[in-house]
C-alpha cells in the first residue's frame, strides 16, 4: 500500500511535468551516412542501466527508476566527452522497468529516456540507445529474455523494441540509433530467428532508424561471423557489432564474475613481465579471500593453469590484428562495407581501481592496440565504460567525470580536465 502511494505521488509529479513540458523529440534531421556519427564512442552505463529494486520479496523496481544520485548525467560532462574527441555515446538502458511497469508509469519511462536522448544530442554527441538487460531482476535477465522466441517475455520484448523504435524515429536523425540487445547469450543459431524478429519489430515502426545488430554468444566476434546477414545486409541503416575482451586473463583479472576472478598483476603483452610476478600477486590475492585452505589451494592451481596458458599463447598486438583482419575478411565476403562494422564494446579492468605506472601503461597499450586495429579496418568503436562500477571505468576513479589522460592519449583522443559537473538533468 505504501509503495502504491509513492508511485501515485510520483505519477502526479510526472503529470505536472508533462503539462509544463510537452512530450516531443527535438528534431535533428540529417541525410548523412548512418555510420558517420558512430566512429569513436564511449559506453555510458551509470544513467539508465541496472535499475534499482525496492527492498522486499515483491521484486518491484523502484519508481521512478534511474533517479538516484549515481544516475546523474549532465550536459557539462557530455560536452567534455565531445571535446575529448568522442562522437557518440553507447547508452545502456535496462529494459526491466520498461517491461514491468504499465500505464502512466510506463509512459513516464518514455519521458525519462527521451529526455536523456535530447540531452546527449544537445551536447553534440550521437547516441546508440542499447537495450541492456541486467541481472538485477531474475525475470528480466538476458537469459530470460532469450529463452525462446515463443515465450510471452520475448513477445513483450518485441513490443518494447517496436515502441522504442517509434519513439526514436521521431528525432528524424542518423545521429540516433537503437541497439536491439546487448550481448544476447543464446548460441548463434538460436539467436538468429530472435534477431530477425527483433529487426522486423523495429522496422515495423521505422524504416530509416539506424539499428545495431549483434550476434549471439554474448556478441562474440565468432557469433557475428556466424550471423546470416541476408535479412539485413541490404539495409543501409544497419550496423553490425561485436565485442572484444581478449585475452580474458588480462582484461578481466580480478573480476568476481569471471574465470579470472583470482588472477592479479597480469601483464600485456603476455611476455611483458616474468610469470612469477603474476603468480606471486595471484597467491597473495587468494590468501586475502575467505576461502577455506583446500579451496585456496584449488583456486591457486586453477589460476596457475590459466596463467601458464596465457604465457604460452604469447598474446600481443599481432594476435589482436589477426582477429580483426578475420572480421574484415568476413565483412568483405558478406558485402558489408567496413564502416558498417562496429567494435561495440571493449575494455580492460583497472585492478582494485589502482594501477602503478608500468601496469597502467599496459592497460593503455591494450586499449591503443584494440582501438587501432578497429580503425585500421574502418570499424567504428565504443570503449567500455565512462564511469560506474566493475573496474572498467575510464574516468580517474569510480566517481570522477575526468577521463584519465593516459587512456585518452592511448585512444587517440585529447585530454582536457573539466570542471566539476553541475546542473544534473
Amino acid at each position: 500500500m505504501m509503495r502504491a502511494r509513492r508511485i501515485g505521488i510520483a505519477l502526479g509529479l510526472f503529470s505536472l511535468a508533462a503539462a509544463a513540458w510537452p512530450f516531443v523529440a527535438v528534431s535533428h534531421a540529417d541525410d548523412a551516412d548512418p555510420a558517420v556519427g558512430f566512429r569513436r564512442g564511449i559506453g555510458v552505463s551509470n544513467a539508465m542501466a541496472w535499475a534499482r529494486i525496492e527492498p522486499g520479496a515483491a521484486q518491484k523496481f523502484a519508481f521512478p527508476p534511474f533517479s538516484d544520485p549515481w544516475n546523474t548525467l549532465t550536459l557539462e560532462e557530455l560536452r567534455a566527452l565531445r571535446r575529448a574527441g568522442f562522437d557518440f555515446v553507447r547508452f545502456a538502458v535496462d529494459p526491466g522497468p520498461f517491461l514491468q511497469f504499465q500505464g502512466m508509469a510506463r509512459d513516464a519511462l518514455d519521458r525519462i529516456l527521451m529526455d536523456r536522448v535530447n540531452l546527449i544530442l544537445e551536447s553534440g554527441l550521437s547516441i546508440i540507445v542499447t537495450v541492456f538487460p541486467s541481472d538485477m531482476h531474475p525475470d528480466y535477465t538476458a537469459q530470460a529474455l532469450t529463452a525462446g522466441s515463443g515465450t510471452p517475455l520475448f513477445q513483450d520484448y518485441l513490443r518494447l523494441i517496436e515502441r522504442t523504435a517509434r519513439l526514436l524515429d521521431t528525432f528524424h536523425s542518423n545521429k540516433v540509433a537503437l541497439e536491439l540487445m546487448n550481448e544476447p547469450p543464446a548460441q548463434p543459431g538460436v539467436w538468429q530467428p530472435m534477431l530477425e524478429a527483433a529487426y522486423g519489430a523495429a522496422r515495423r515502426r521505422s524504416t530509416s532508424l539506424v539499428l545495431v545488430l549483434e550476434g549471439g554468444e554474448e556478441a562474440s566476434a565468432a557469433a557475428l561471423m556466424a550471423m546470416r546477414t541476408g535479412p539485413f545486409a541490404r539495409d543501409p541503416a544497419v550496423l553490425f557489432s561485436f565485442h572484444y575482451y581478449d585475452p580474458y586473463q588480462f582484461t578481466h583479472q580480478g573480476a568476481p564474475w569471471n574465470d579470472a576472478r583470482y588472477l592479479a598483476d597480469i601483464p600485456y603483452p603476455a611476455l611483458a613481465r616474468p610469470l612469477q610476478d603474476s603468480l606471486d600477486a595471484t597467491a597473495a590475492a587468494i590468501a586475502r579471500t575467505d576461502l577455506t585452505e583446500p579451496q585456496k589451494s584449488a583456486a591457486y592451481r586453477d589460476a596457475q593453469t590459466r596463467l601458464e596458458s596465457y604465457r604460452r599463447s604469447g598474446f600481443d598486438g599481432n594476435a589482436i590484428a589477426m582477429r580483426f583482419a578475420q572480421i574484415a575478411d568476413w565483412a568483405h565476403a558478406q558485402g558489408v562495407p567496413p564502416e558498417r562494422v562496429m567494435l561495440g564494446e571493449f575494455g580492460a579492468r583497472k585492478p582494485e581501481f589502482r594501477l602503478p605506472g608500468a601496469r597502467a601503461a599496459e592497460r593503455a597499450q591494450w586499449l591503443h592496440d584494440v582501438s587501432g586495429a578497429a580503425e585500421a579496418h574502418g570499424f567504428g568503436w565504443a570503449v567500455w565504460t565512462y564511469r560506474g562500477v566493475g573496474g572498467f571505468a575510464l574516468a580517474r576513479n569510480e566517481t570522477s567525470t575526468d577521463i584519465e589522460p593516459g587512456i585518452a592519449e592511448a585512444l587517440g583522443l585529447s585530454f582536457r580536465p573539466q570542471r566539476k559537473a553541475a546542473g544534473a538533468r
